[in-house]
C-alpha cells in the first residue's frame, strides 16, 4: 500500500453540509494522513466547533485544528446539532489558520496537499505571509464551472460558482497569482453528486455502529430540517466529496491542463493570456461508480 497522502482541509463547515460529508470521508480513508483542519468564511467559533465535533467522534483529536477568517453573514445551519460543544476541550487546538498552514507545510518532510473546499482566504493569507509555501504542498481545490457539463440545469451556464463568487479577491490572491501546483474540481464533475436513497439509507444505517457516521448523520438531519429540505429522499449535493475523491485517486476522472481565469463576475473561463495553467476534472467515466465507493468507504466496508 502507498504511504499515505499528507493533507490540509481547508473547509468553511457548518454551512453546506457536504463539508461535514467530506470531513468524515477522509477520517474514513487510510490513503489520507489529515495533519490539519482549518475553518474559513462565515460564523468561525460555530464552524470550528462542527469540526472538533467530528474529530472527536471519529477518535481523532490527534488532528489539529485552527480557525481562519470570516466576515460574512454567518451560516449556522447545523448549530442544534452542535448544542453547546467546549471548543476550549479540542486538545490540539491552535490560534491562526494562515499560521498553522504554514507551519504546517514548511516542518514536513513531504509535499503536503492542501484540500479547499471553501472560500480561499486563509491561502491567500498564508501564501501573502509566507510565499515559500508553494514550494512544499499543492492545492486541491472545489472550484470553478467551465462547461456546466454535470449540473443537469439547476446552475446556470458561465455563472460564478459560490467559492469563487464569495470572495473573489480571495480566489486570485490565494490561487490565481500563485506559484501553487492547483488541481481543481469545478461543478463540471462535483456538481450534481448525491447519494439516491438506497445509498443513504445504508449510510445510515452503518451510523448505528460508527460513533462518526451516527453523528454525520445525526448534524445532516439537523441540516435538512433547518434549510427544508427533503427528509426522506436523497442526500442534497455533496460537492465536497469530489475533491476528497480526488485526493485517494484519479481513476474515473478524466483531467486536461487548462488556463482558468475568473472574470469580475466570478466567471470561471479558459484564457491563455490571463489564465493560470489548472489540471481540471471535467468529466467522469462512471459517477455511479463514485456513489458506490464513497457509500462503501463511509460504511468502512472498503
Amino acid at each position: 500500500m502507498k504511504k499515505p497522502l499528507p493533507l490540509i482541509l481547508d473547509t468553511d463547515i457548518g454551512s453546506d453540509i457536504d463539508d461535514s460529508w467530506a470531513l468524515a470521508m477522509i477520517l474514513k480513508s487510510p490513503e489520507l494522513d489529515l495533519r490539519l483542519v482549518t475553518t474559513t468564511a462565515y460564523n468561525i467559533p460555530y464552524q470550528t466547533k462542527v469540526a472538533a465535533k467530528l474529530l472527536e467522534a471519529a477518535g481523532r483529536t490527534d488532528v489539529k485544528l485552527a480557525p481562519g477568517r470570516g466576515g460574512e453573514p454567518a451560516l449556522d445551519s447545523v448549530a442544534e446539532w452542535v448544542g453547546d460543544y467546549d471548543l476550549t476541550s479540542y486538545p490540539n487546538l491552535l490560534d491562526n489558520a494562515a499560521d498553522a498552514i504554514i507551519d504546517t507545510v514548511m516542518n514536513s518532510d513531504e509535499k503536503i496537499t492542501i484540500l479547499c473546499i471553501g472560500c480561499f482566504k486563509n491561502l491567500a493569507d498564508a501564501y501573502e505571509k509566507c510565499p515559500e509555501i508553494s514550494k512544499n504542498s499543492r492545492l486541491a481545490v472545489i472550484g470553478g464551472n467551465i462547461y456546466n457539463g454535470a449540473c443537469n440545469g439547476w446552475h446556470p451556464a458561465l455563472s460564478g460558482e459560490w467559492n469563487i463568487r464569495c470572495d473573489l479577491d480571495a480566489w486570485r490572491r490565494g490561487i490565481e497569482k500563485t506559484d501553487w501546483e492547483v488541481e481543481l474540481l469545478p461543478l463540471d464533475v462535483s456538481g450534481g453528486v448525491l447519494l439516491d436513497t438506497p445509498y443513504f439509507e445504508k449510510v445510515r444505517k452503518a451510523g448505528e455502529n460508527d460513533p462518526l457516521i451516527r453523528e454525520l448523520v445525526a448534524s445532516n438531519d439537523v441540516w435538512f430540517r433547518t434549510e427544508n429540505w427533503n427528509y426522506y429522499g436523497p442526500t442534497s449535493p455533496l460537492f465536497d466529496t469530489v475533491g476528497v475523491y480526488a485526493c485517494i485517486t484519479h481513476e474515473n476522472l478524466n483531467f486536461q491542463m487548462l488556463p482558468i481565469y475568473a472574470n469580475d463576475e466570478s466567471v470561471s473561463l479558459i484564457d491563455p493570456e490571463r489564465g493560470k495553467m489548472m489540471n481540471v476534472a471535467l468529466t467522469w467515466d462512471d459517477k455511479e461508480r463514485f456513489y458506490k465507493f464513497l457509500t462503501a468507504r463511509l460504511c468502512g466496508e472498503i
